[in-house]
């Protein structure tokens, strides 16, 4: 098992707690407060398919593009919120998936590098 891999297992579960922690702390009834949750999943599923050789490129591509959603998603919905809003939970909450994915999505770009200049 390679280390992105390994990374997109824990990033996904991260994204996954993250949710789960932001709709139980919040007390929201809103499924709102699990986005970070619905980009969790694939990330998680692409990471135990990426197990698989074969089907390693096609997984790290589908991963890379939940990551590039969530951190426009969540450092643009949390950076325009909290200009208008001030800082609470909600933008935390989006900042933390949007910082979460960017770093993820950076170290797989550094990957697919890597990658390609070693084939």
């Amino acid at each position: 098992m390679t280390s992105i891999t390994k990374l997109s297992i824990s990033v996904g579960t991260a994204l996954i707690l993250l949710g789960l922690i932001l709709y139980i702390s919040t007390g929201s009834k809103s499924v709102t407060a699990l986005i970070p949750s619905f980009f969790g999943v694939p990330i998680l599923v692409c990471g135990f398919i990426a197990k698989n050789e074969r089907r390693r490129k096609m997984a790290a591509h589908i991963a890379v593009l939940f990551a590039l959603l969530g951190s426009l998603g969540g450092l643009g919905m949390g950076i325009k919120k909290t200009a208008s809003d001030g800082l609470g939970s909600a933008q935390i909450g989006q900042l933390v998936m949007g910082v979460i994915c960017l770093i993820y999505l950076v170290a797989c770009i550094r990957s697919f590098i890597s990658a390609r200049k070693s084939s």
